[in-house]
């Protein structure tokens, strides 16, 4: 099955991000990181 476009430059940006933030980061992968992100914007956004 061929990937999407969206499917190849999600790969792409993710290897980009863990590529550059390696050991410059708590974070273990980008998944771990999306996660965080995630949750600190839907932390916001309850604030509100």
């Amino acid at each position: 099955m061929a990937m999407t476009n969206s499917e190849l430059i999600t790969i792409r940006v993710s290897a980009f991000i863990e590529k550059s933030l390696r050991g410059n980061t708590p974070f273990h992968s980008t998944s771990d990181f999306i996660s965080y992100i995630a949750y600190k914007e839907s932390k916001k956004n309850s604030e509100k």
